[in-house]
């Protein structure tokens, strides 16, 4: 049987970082990915980096995402095309607002010191194609902003390869061998891997993963939907991306057009990537709302993706307690992307070194059995 220290099953953003940090430091890896690498949740996302969170965990996990990002080209060999254009969050309801307010002070703790509260005059500045006479106000991040899915999956996929790692495509786990409490194997379609650790990394798919195991992770996904304009030049490519808390409506540029996305926070859990257009239709009054301009543009492009979701909105990160060697890198709830690079280092030195450079221990699995959720506010 081939043998592995550590099997990652899902090959999207986060396992391929997850490949890079463990092979480096000298692990024997193998990933397995049913269908391409980045080819699920990651090559549909909409590419954002944000830190404006209300857990503190989160904002220093993507603290250290931002300067991973900063330093990618140098450290993997690949490209990010990371542009720090910032976040703007615009706030229209006085709770939200306050809530807002409340939360620059913490980041300002936690570190996040270039965050900052923007009226809505300065929300106009940022941005000059909004109609701000609704908004209380708003938060700005100027270290913020974009990066590109496929090419931050890419950077990492080939430094894993060249430093051992053994990334196999069209491979789909079909089992995970517990006895004794622990791993012992991965069972595949192209054949078994002896391993004392898999890590759950499969996405919306992660709940199918851990009921082979026996372990309950607490995943659903949800559909979520992106818009892409032809040319529209009144959003050049320096705007941030902008969000309209209260609608979850957001925008930023994409090539010479506009990206565009909002939940539909009626839809019940599915598997399904298929464009529902009638979204479209509720969301261009909000749009046109928010960005008047926006009434002009024509739609070139559209597709979905799924969120991986848990009852908290937050990640389910490390080792599972009843299973020794299952570990978990799933849950992202829509920030798998931008958490992906810090996710991969923190999981890499837990493991190898056990300690990790930020505490993750609030988003252990075992929060749900011993029932210590802290909901992530600050979702879209």
């Amino acid at each position: 049987m081939e043998t592995a220290d550590a099997v990652i099953a899902g090959g999207g953003v986060v396992g391929c970082s997850l490949a890079y940090q463990l092979a480096r430091r000298g692990l024997d890896v193998v990933l397995l990915e049913r269908d391409e690498l980045g080819s699920q949740s990651t090559a549909r996302c909409a590419g954002g980096v944000r830190q404006q969170f209300s857990s503190e965990t989160n904002v220093r996990l993507q603290r250290l995402a931002v300067r991973l990002l900063r330093d990618f080209d140098a450290e993997t060999g690949g490209h990010a095309d990371f542009r720090q254009v910032g976040y703007l969050f615009l706030l229209a309801r006085p709770e939200e607002a306050a809530d807002f307010r409340r939360l620059v002070d913490a980041w300002h703790g936690w570190g996040l010191a270039e965050a900052r509260w923007v009226s809505p005059e300065e929300a106009h500045r940022l941005v000059p194609v909004l109609d701000v006479d609704d908004v209380i106000g708003g938060t700005f991040c100027p270290t913020d902003g974009l990066a590109s899915p496929a090419d931050v999956t890419a950077g990492y996929a080939g430094a894993a390869r060249r430093h051992g790692a053994r990334l196999r495509e069209h491979v789909a786990v079909t089992g995970v061998d517990v006895d004794g409490g622990r791993v012992r194997a991965v069972r595949t379609d192209a054949g078994d891997i002896a391993t004392p650790v898999v890590f759950d990394c499969a996405g919306a798919w992660s709940a199918e993963v851990g009921r082979m195991a026996g372990v309950n992770v607490p995943v659903r996904p949800f559909r979520r939907h992106i818009f892409v304009t032809g040319a529209f030049p009144e959003v050049p490519r320096s705007t941030p991306m902008t969000v309209d808390f209260a609608t979850s409506f957001y925008f930023h540029p994409e090539g010479d057009g506009v990206l565009l996305g909002m939940s539909d926070r009626q839809e019940p859990s599915t598997f399904s990537t298929d464009v529902d257009w009638e979204l479209l239709e509720r969301l261009v009054p909000i749009a046109a709302h928010r960005v008047p301009a926006l009434e002009r543009a024509g739609i070139r492009t559209a597709w979905a993706g799924l969120y991986e979701t848990t009852p908290d909105h937050q990640a389910v990160l490390g080792p599972v307690e009843d299973v020794e060697g299952f570990w978990c890198a799933c849950g992202f709830s829509g920030h798998g992307f931008m958490q992906a690079p810090a996710v991969g280092l923190v999981l890499a030195e837990l493991l190898v070194e056990g300690r990790s450079e930020v505490d993750i221990s609030p988003l252990s699995h075992g929060r749900f059995r011993r029932g210590e959720l802290v909901a992530e506010r600050n979702v879209i």
